[in-house]
């Protein structure tokens, strides 16, 4: 099931990399999630449908996960925007390279908060330069897959290039997490179509999920107002 949010909220305070956990955003002002089971080329119509119906023309920025297919839903739905690729997932990338390299070790957790906060400070021209450091380090001592893994890592964020300006939107008081729609995976999907048992059929699951998106919204009183 994929899931998306319109949210609009008020932008922060300007912050330091090294404050990006701690600060405190504004709420969103305005939620709509909605989610469905569908593949990319009718979830992109059910985002245009969701920005029709918001009246939505455009927006100031989008976050993903990485995915190539979401950023072309983005560009297709909205135009040119800035695009943002969610730091979670991005530091989900690092900690899984570095449980290879060092295993579940304190090593491991050094190496991958540094190369958090390069992320964070320095985008993609630190992660290339330290990521390419490390390859050769006789310290280290890469096997042929490790060095593998160290590429792969440097390649998603290649590909993401452009979309690492964390420290920009930082200083601008941006969001740079997905967290609106990590909640909505969880309270929207998860919470009511993942209990225990529980059994769907894709039509009646994308029935629910347009219900949970509506309660997630806080829409419910209106969309029950609007129904014939």
């Amino acid at each position: 099931m994929k899931v998306g949010a319109f949210a609009k909220r008020e932008r922060g305070v300007s912050a330091l990399p090294s404050e990006w956990h701690t600060r405190t955003l504004p709420e969103p002002t305005v939620v709509s999630a909605f989610a469905s089971i569908a593949d990319k080329e009718e979830f992109q119509k059910l985002c245009q449908s969701m920005r029709r119906t918001l009246g939505v023309g455009g927006v100031s920025s989008a976050l993903g996960d990485g995915a190539k297919w979401i950023w072309n839903v983005v560009r297709e739905v909205f135009g040119k925007t800035e695009e943002c690729l969610d730091v979670y997932h991005a530091a989900e990338h690092i900690s899984d390279c570095g449980k290879v390299l060092f295993g579940e070790t304190q090593a491991k957790t050094e190496w991958f908060e540094c190369m958090r906060n390069v992320l964070l400070s320095e985008g993609l021209g630190g992660m290339e330069r330290e990521l390419s450091l490390l390859k050769p380090d006789v310290k280290v001592g890469l096997k042929e897959s490790q060095i593998k893994l160290v590429d792969s890592l440097l390649d998603y964020f290649r590909g993401n290039a452009g979309r690492l300006e964390y420290c920009d939107r930082l200083a601008r008081g941006r969001v740079i997490g997905s967290g609106l729609v990590e909640g909505a995976c969880k309270n929207l999907v998860g919470r009511r179509l993942k209990q225990t048992g529980a059994c769907w059929r894709v039509p009646r699951a994308n029935r629910i999920a347009r219900i949970c998106g509506l309660l997630h919204s806080n829409q419910w009183e209106n969309a029950w107002k609007n129904t014939n």
